[in-house]
C-alpha cells in the first residue's frame, strides 16, 4: 500500500473513532486500485464537514464517498410529490424520492444520502472556495470536475439501485460485490480513473481543494506581521473558561484582535470556531488569519456564518430544516425557530460528527440573540472559552443587546473591555463619521471613536469624502456614474477597488445591468432575483475582494468589509428601509 492516503495507515489503526467496516473496505479497495496520481483523504476536516473518504486527482477532479454499513431491510424509499407554481401561476407537482428508517415500530424520515454527500461538494465550491463555484456558474461543463458515489457495504448493488433510483451522471450508487470483483470494477467506482486530464479542472483548483481537504502547517514564514497596538495585545491572549465581551469601534481593529487570538489558540493546539453573522465575512477574518506570526495547524480553526453552521449540524445528524409555519415570519422563522430547533436536536444527545470546539470567537456580535448565544456555548468542551466582539452602531437589524450588558443567564463577567482608538479611518472621515454619529445616534456619543496619538501609518494620502444630495433614482444613477468615472480616469483606480453600495437589492439589480449593458462594465455582486423576489445568498457566496471586477453589494452584505473606494447610496428617509442612521453610520 502507498503512502498518499491521509491519514496514513498507521494513524488510522490508532484513531480514537475507529473506521468502520464499509469504511475500512472502501479506503483498502481505492489505495490497491487506484493510481498513484490520486491522493486519498480519510474523514478530512472539510471545515467542519466531515465527508467519510474522498479522493483527489489535481489534474482531474474531486470525488466524495459516503459510506453507508446499513441493512436496507430496516429502510425504505418511495417516489413523493411537493407542489410548486409554475410560470402560469399553475400548481404542478414536482416528485421526488422520500427515504425512510423503521426503528421501533415506527417509521422516521431521514434524509437524503444523495443530498448528504452532495452537500459536501456544494459548501466546498460555494462557500469555501466561491471563485470555484463562479466559475461553474459561467460554464457548468466544469461540475463534472466533481463526483459524488454512495458505497453500501452491507448490500449487493442491484439492491442499492433498488433502494436509491439516481442517474450514475448525478451520483454513483454501489455495493459490497463491486469491491468483491476487484479491479474489474474500478471504473465503474472512478469514472475517471483512466484520464490523463481534465479541462474542467482548472490549473489552481487541486491546491485550493488540497487546502480544505489537507490544511498546510502554516509556518511562520507564511504570515505577513499583524501589527497590534497595546489595546488590541491585551485582547489576543488565552483566556480558558472565561466568557469575554469586546467592545470595539469603527476601524478598531477588531478583525485583528480575532484573527490573532485564532492563531493563538490554534498554536496552543486548541480547536476554535471562528463565527459571524454575515455569509460574506468569514472570508476577511480568514485573509487575516494568514498573517499571524504563529505556527498552528489550520485544521484546528473553523469558520462559519451562524445560519450556516445550524443548517451543517441538521444536516450531518439527519435532522431536517426546520418548516417554516403560515404565520411565523422570516425574522422569528430565523432568529427563534431555526436555533430552537438545533438546541433540541443537541441535547437529545445527537452530534454524530463530534462538534466541540475549545474555543468560539463571535465577530459581529451585536446582530446575536440571547438563543444564539445559548446554543453555542452547547458546542463547547471543558476549556470553555468564548468571546463575543461588537459594535453597537453597527446594529443595522434593530436587536436589543441589553442581554449582553446585564449578563443575565449567560456566563459573561467583568466589565467590557474596549477599543476605542481608529486605526484604520483616516482622521478627516473619522471627524464626519463622529459628526454623524452625535447627530443621529447620540445615545451611543460615549463609544465615538477617538483618533490615536501615534498613528500608524496607512496607505491612505489625501482621503476624499464627498456628498451629493439626489432627488430620485435616476439622478442617483447618474451620479454614481460619474463617481465611478473620476475614479477610474481621473484617479486611475482598478475597478476592483472600488465597491457601490446601495440600499436594497432591488436597486442594486437595476445598476447592475446599467453597468454592464449600457457600460460594458462587468460587475461582482451579491444580488440575485428570483419568482419570489430578490434574496443574495448564492452570489454572497462568491463575492470577494480579489476579485478583478467593479463590485457591488447592499450595505449589510458589506458590513465588516473594507475597500478604499466606497460609493454609497443612501436609503430615503421615507423608505421602507429600517436603522437608517445605524446603516449609514456602518457604510461610512
Amino acid at each position: 500500500m502507498s503512502i498518499r492516503i491521509f491519514p496514513n495507515w498507521e494513524q488510522i489503526k490508532n484513531l480514537k473513532t475507529t473506521p468502520t467496516p464499509g469504511e475500512m473496505a472502501l479506503l483498502k479497495y481505492l489505495d490497491n486500485h487506484l493510481p498513484a496520481e490520486w491522493e486519498i483523504y480519510f474523514q478530512p476536516q472539510l471545515n467542519g464537514d466531515k465527508p467519510d473518504i474522498a479522493i483527489l486527482n489535481e489534474k482531474i477532479g474531486l470525488m466524495i464517498f459516503e459510506v453507508k454499513d446499513w441493512n436496507l431491510k430496516h429502510y425504505e424509499s418511495k417516489q413523493e410529490f411537493f407542489s410548486q407554481k409554475n410560470a402560469n401561476s399553475e400548481i404542478i407537482k414536482i416528485p421526488y424520492m422520500g427515504y425512510y428508517v423503521k426503528k421501533n415500530n415506527q417509521i422516521h424520515r431521514i434524509h437524503s444520502p444523495i443530498k448528504q454527500v452532495e452537500r459536501y461538494i456544494k459548501n466546498l465550491i460555494s462557500l469555501y472556495e466561491p471563485q470555484i463555484g463562479e466559475s461553474i456558474d459561467k460554464n457548468k461543463k466544469n461540475l463534472s470536475a466533481f463526483k459524488s458515489a454512495i458505497y453500501f457495504h452491507n448490500e449487493p448493488t442491484k439492491n442499492v439501485e433498488d433502494f436509491i433510483k439516481v442517474d450514475p451522471k448525478r451520483c454513483i450508487v454501489f455495493g459490497n460485490d463491486f469491491l468483491s470483483i476487484g479491479k474489474e470494477k474500478i471504473e465503474s467506482i472512478v469514472p475517471d480513473i483512466n484520464r490523463k486530464n481534465s479541462l474542467s479542472m482548472k490549473s489552481d483548483w487541486g491546491k485550493k481543494i488540497r487546502f480544505w481537504l489537507k490544511p498546510p502547517f502554516h509556518t511562520l514564514e507564511q504570515g505577513t506581521k499583524i501589527k497590534l497596538t497595546q489595546s488590541q495585545a491585551r485582547n489576543v491572549s488565552l483566556s480558558p473558561g472565561q466568557h469575554q465581551r469586546l467592545r470595539g469601534v469603527a476601524g478598531s481593529g477588531k478583525t485583528l484582535v480575532i484573527a490573532q487570538r485564532a492563531a493563538n489558540l490554534a498554536q496552543a493546539g486548541k480547536k476554535v470556531l471562528v463565527i459571524s453573522f454575515n455569509i460574506t465575512l468569514w472570508h476577511y477574518i480568514r485573509d487575516h488569519i494568514q498573517r499571524a506570526r504563529y505556527g498552528f495547524e489550520w485544521e484546528r480553526i473553523e469558520f462559519n456564518h451562524f445560519h450556516g453552521f445550524c443548517k451543517n449540524y441538521l444536516n450531518e445528524n439527519n435532522e431536517q430544516w426546520p418548516k417554516q409555519g403560515e404565520n411565523v415570519d422570516d425574522n422569528t422563522f430565523l432568529k427563534e425557530v431555526v436555533p430552537q430547533t438545533v438546541i433540541e436536536v443537541k441535547n437529545s444527545g445527537k452530534n454524530c460528527k463530534g462538534r466541540q470546539y475549545d474555543a468560539i470567537l463571535i465577530d459581529e456580535g451585536q446582530d446575536y440573540h440571547p438563543i444564539w448565544y445559548n446554543l453555542l456555548c452547547l458546542f463547547l468542551t471543558n476549556n470553555n472559552e468564548l468571546l463575543l466582539v461588537i459594535d453597537e452602531k453597527q446594529n443595522i437589524y434593530g436587536n436589543k443587546n441589553d442581554w449582553i450588558d446585564s449578563m443575565t443567564g449567560t456566563q459573561f463577567k467583568g466589565r467590557w473591555r474596549l477599543l476605542n482608538e481608529s486605526i484604520r479611518l483616516p482622521q478627516n472621515i473619522l471627524e464626519q463619521v463622529n459628526k454623524f454619529s452625535t447627530l443621529f445616534i447620540p445615545e451611543l456619543n460615549e463609544f465615538n471613536p477617538v483618533y490615536p496619538q501615534n498613528p500608524m501609518q496607512t496607505s491612505f494620502l489625501e482621503p476624499n469624502l464627498i456628498w451629493r444630495n439626489i432627488n430620485s433614482f435616476s439622478e442617483g444613477t447618474s451620479k454614481i456614474i460619474l463617481a465611478y468615472e473620476w475614479l477610474t480616469k481621473k484617479k486611475n483606480m482598478h475597478p476592483q477597488d472600488i465597491i457601490i453600495l446601495v440600499p436594497n437589492h432591488i436597486v442594486g439589480m437595476k445598476l447592475v445591468d446599467i453597468f454592464q449593458k449600457k457600460y460594458n462594465v462587468k460587475t461582482n455582486h451579491v444580488f440575485s432575483e428570483d419568482e419570489e423576489g430578490f434574496k443574495d445568498n448564492k452570489n454572497k457566496m462568491s463575492f470577494w475582494m480579489g476579485d478583478s471586477r467593479l463590485k457591488m453589494s447592499t450595505i449589510h452584505s458589506f458590513k465588516g468589509w473594507e475597500l478604499i473606494n466606497v460609493i454609497i447610496l443612501t436609503p430615503s428617509e421615507n423608505s421602507e428601509t429600517t436603522q437608517i442612521d445605524e446603516l449609514i453610520y456602518t457604510s461610512l
